[in-house]
């Protein structure tokens, strides 16, 4: 077989060989060239996803023009904090210097008559006298409260409230005595005590104890009344 295609060859050339009967020789095709890295868009790529705005700007001055410039341009913005100007005060007015000098008094008869500054007048406290028993009238708690002479109360003391039992002859509506009957506080509060004092002296008093009570009704075992004596402290 050999021998017979040595023969062919011989024969024919190389043009013969497919007839012969020998595969036809491989032809490699050239490889297509690499392009270049495109280094704008290497560099665009290194530092897009960057929190450092310095990456940026240094994008910027390797391509001040470059693709990607507007964009780098917005990431520093968004990346660099915005300072906020304090307001500058507003400049003080300036006053006008104050003279030392007191000035002239004016002419003897230019000169009002002198003011004299009045003390300022002392707290108020708020009195009344209400009617528990339902048979003190207004005009006899207007008498009674003519007799009552309160002690003033230090500011903010509060409300200070006392029932006062007033005992009166039948035969000539004469007072007899007073008693303390209950109140708000207790009689160890100094404030309070002087309270209770002052109210159960008031029906005692010459002007109240010739006061004629059989308007107030009652009998031989009934000629009394209760009052309630009630005094605030000025806030």
């Amino acid at each position: 077989m050999a021998i017979a295609l040595r023969h062919c060859i011989a024969l024919t050339g190389l043009l013969a060989l497919a007839a012969c009967g020998s595969p036809p020789p491989v032809v490699q095709t050239p490889a297509a060239p690499v392009r270049p890295a495109d280094p704008e868009l290497v560099f665009w790529e290194s530092v897009r996803d960057s929190k450092d705005p310095a990456e940026y700007y240094a994008y910027l001055h390797a391509y001040p023009a470059g693709r990607f410039s507007a964009l780098a341009r917005l990431r520093i913005e968004a990346l660099t904090p915005k300072v906020q100007k304090e307001a500058a005060p507003p400049p003080k007015a300036k006053q006008p210097a104050m003279s030392s000098r007191l000035p002239a008094p004016p002419p003897s008869h230019q000169q009002g008559e002198t003011t004299i500054a009045e003390a300022p007048a002392p707290p108020v406290n708020w009195a009344k006298i209400d009617d528990l028993s339902g048979r003190a009238g207004p005009l006899l708690r207007s008498q009674i409260m003519d007799c009552w002479e309160p002690p003033p109360l230090p500011r903010g003391a509060g409300s200070f409230r006392a029932e006062v039992g007033i005992y009166f002859d039948p035969a000539n509506g004469k007072v007899r005595g007073a008693a303390f009957l209950g109140g708000n506080r207790e009689m160890t509060d100094d404030v309070f005590s002087r309270f209770v004092n002052s109210a159960v002296a008031a029906p005692m008093a010459p002007a109240c104890r010739s006061l004629d009570l059989r308007q107030a009704g009652g009998d031989a075992d009934t000629a009394g009344l209760v009052l309630l004596f009630a005094l605030d402290s000025p806030p």
